[in-house]
């Protein structure tokens, strides 16, 4: 079988973590032949290095120029590699389809930030109604009529096809929900040793675009000063540079001399050294698919709080510590909780990586066995 693979957009954090899962997955069996095309940045750089030997894996690397230019190559320029390579399906990795190509699409999506009604709710509540517009309403026209041509989607959990359901007719979609973590008990950590009469250590773990709204930033920084004006004794470890930061508004110069600014981190040992003893991790988001970030803190042994969202539930069950969205006074409560021991740290982390365990388990877990089906219906 040739699949054409559009991963278009992928360029740092949970999207190459989730690619590199797809590149392992598609090396393993040579009946199938891959052609990637892929933007030009270094994250994609490195990860298809480690591909590169492999027959079946072709790659062709497209200059970033800007949306209309994508929608031009994935419309027009896939017409003739489909042609010229006999593609039998096409596998839009990052969200998007094709408009004029009749040959059988799988659309994965990865992310929920263009079907999201509380994200909408949230940028009317703000007065953000130009940047909604901008950000959201234009991009979600040209995702919905995409979508539509598109038969099969791939999703990360449940709740993302009970967004998209509010904003397309799901009736006819075939949907596959597939895990793009390892959670092979081997995988997960023992949880981490914490004495909070020590100096506690909270971990936000957030790429460049972490003044969008979807990502909520102000919940972290007002509980951060709430518990520097109150004495806590803490540090904070981010993966934003210090500049970054200070050109932020919504982030207060008085916690910088509290904060450690590990800028973009693509080492995953040294992400992984940030999962140490007294850590809590904090997730603000409105909205996730699965949140690579929180699941990794959970498999390394931290402590995580996410909010009290449908998402939280679906994808870290049902034990997952929460906060409620926007309420400051929520997020201190359930960190004091957590340093009053009011929370046991041991065995709720343990309850936490076992309902992980049994939400992916239930999942298809290689792509491969995506394809087959998508094959089989086209016989």
């Amino acid at each position: 079988m040739n699949i054409l693979v559009n991963a278009f957009g992928i360029t740092d954090s949970g999207g190459l973590e989730v690619f590199d899962k797809l590149l392992a997955d598609a090396c393993i069996d040579q009946s199938y032949w891959y052609h990637i095309i892929c933007d030009k940045n270094p994250g994609v750089s490195n990860t298809i290095k480690k591909y590169s030997s492999k027959k079946n894996l072709h790659f062709t690397i497209i200059e970033s120029k800007g949306i209309l230019y994508r929608l031009f190559y994935e419309n027009f320029i896939f017409k003739g590699i489909v042609n010229d390579n006999n593609i039998q399906l096409i596998y839009n990795f990052s969200g998007s389809c094709q408009f004029f190509i009749n040959t059988p699409q799988l659309t994965k999506i990865q992310n929920l930030l263009f079907f999201s009604k509380k994200l909408d709710l949230t940028y009317i509540r703000t007065g953000l109604y130009l940047l909604w517009i901008k950000q959201i309403f234009i991009k979600r026209i040209i995702l919905k009529f995409m979508l539509n041509k598109s038969n099969y989607l791939e999703v990360q959990s449940g709740h993302v096809k009970n967004n998209l359901s509010d904003f397309i007719d799901t009736n006819n979609k075939v949907f596959f929900v597939k895990s793009d973590i390892d959670v092979s008990k081997s995988t997960f950590k023992s949880p981490k040793k914490y004495d909070f009469t020590k100096k506690i250590k909270f971990l936000y773990i957030v790429g460049p675009h972490f003044e969008y709204v979807h990502k909520n930033f102000l919940d972290f920084t007002k509980a951060m000063l709430s518990l520097h004006r109150n004495g806590i004794d803490f540090e904070i470890n981010i993966t934003l540079s210090e500049n970054q930061l200070n050109r932020s508004k919504i982030w207060d110069q008085s916690l910088n001399s509290v904060t450690n600014f590990f800028g973009y981190i693509s080492d995953r040992s040294k992400l992984e050294d940030l999962f140490c003893d007294n850590t809590i991790l904090i997730s603000t988001s409105i909205i996730e698919t699965l949140g690579l970030h929180v699941i990794e803190g959970i498999k390394n042994g931290v402590i995580t709080i996410v909010p009290d969202e449908i998402y939280s539930t679906e994808v870290y069950g049902k034990n997952i510590i929460k906060y409620e969205l926007f309420n400051n006074d929520s997020l201190i409560k359930t960190i004091m909780d957590i340093i009053k021991n009011q929370v046991p740290p041991v065995l709720s982390i343990l309850d936490i990586q076992e309902d992980i365990r049994n939400c992916e388990i239930c999942k298809y877990d290689g792509i491969k066995e995506i394809f087959g089906i998508v094959e089989n219906d086209f016989r």
